[in-house]
């Protein structure tokens, strides 16, 4: 089992539980990290090293949740009735968003192991698996995304978080050709990492300890979304984030941008 993208779902789970914006998350940890969700101090000291170690990382998970939460719900609102979650780790939307929970089918898709933990966490926070959800083991480094199953005919939206930047740039433009052949209507939602980001020297270290192997720059995402039919309708940095906050001390790191496009409609 990949440990590292375990490490990354499971921190992430940590700090939305921590925020309050995420109570199902705080119900699937355990052992350390519930420990830590669920102690004052042990909380505070958590985030304390964290900003210490990676100034501004808290920040923009929480910012991140916030923006693909919104974007979600108007890609459902505007007609998207399939979801596809491509390297799902610990999200919890099919679970506690209700537009997400109406959605005709939710197909996960995450690595076998990644995907076994998860699948008794919510077992055990909810009792059973929900049966609007299906799970797929799926490794993009080997596996196609064809292989997913999803149905190809009806308006889907393709949501992938945290995942572009430690793939290689091959698997990726994968992933922006699925999401391109839907039909019109049907939108991604990727984050990726900027390129201006992933070539300062300055995170040098993070780039090694994280294995980022892909970034693009924005104007350079948008090219490669326009060659699969998708038109950009948003694209999200910390600037943008920063000014959700409304006022609130939380610094917001600028390693990961949020791109939203949708499948164009016949002119």
């Amino acid at each position: 089992m990949a440990r590292g993208v375990e490490r990354t779902a499971v921190g992430a789970g940590v700090l939305r539980a921590i925020e309050g914006d995420d109570h199902l998350a705080r119900r699937m940890l355990t052992g350390w990290s519930a420990a830590l969700v669920r102690n004052r101090a042990l909380r505070w000291a958590f985030l304390h090293l964290m900003e210490r170690a990676g100034p501004g990382f808290r920040g923009a998970v929480v910012c991140r949740t916030w923006a693909i939460d919104d974007a979600c719900r108007e890609a459902l609102a505007s007609g998207c009735r399939q979801v596809v979650v491509i390297g799902a780790g610990l999200d919890t939307r099919p679970y506690r968003m209700p537009e997400m929970r109406a959605a005709a089918q939710v197909l996960e898709l995450d690595l076998p192991g990644v995907q076994q933990e998860k699948k008794e966490a919510l077992t055990r926070a909810l009792g059973r698996l929900p049966g609007h959800v299906r799970y797929v083991p799926l490794d993009l480094t080997r596996q196609s995304l064809a292989d997913a199953g999803a149905d190809a005919t009806v308006p889907t939206l393709v949501l992938c978080e945290a995942v572009s930047m430690y793939l290689p740039a091959d698997a990726v433009e994968e992933i922006i050709a699925y999401a391109g052949g839907f039909p019109a209507g049907s939108r991604l939602v990727i984050t990726y990492l900027p390129r201006a980001v992933a070539e300062d020297p300055r995170f040098a270290r993070w780039r090694r300890v994280l294995n980022w192997r892909t970034a693009y720059h924005p104007a350079e995402i948008a090219g490669r979304l326009a060659g699969h039919g998708l038109t950009v309708l948003a694209d999200l940095g910390a600037e943008e984030h920063r000014k959700r906050l409304d006022g609130r001390e939380l610094a917001v790191f600028d390693g990961e941008r949020i791109a939203v496009a949708e499948r164009a409609h016949p002119a």
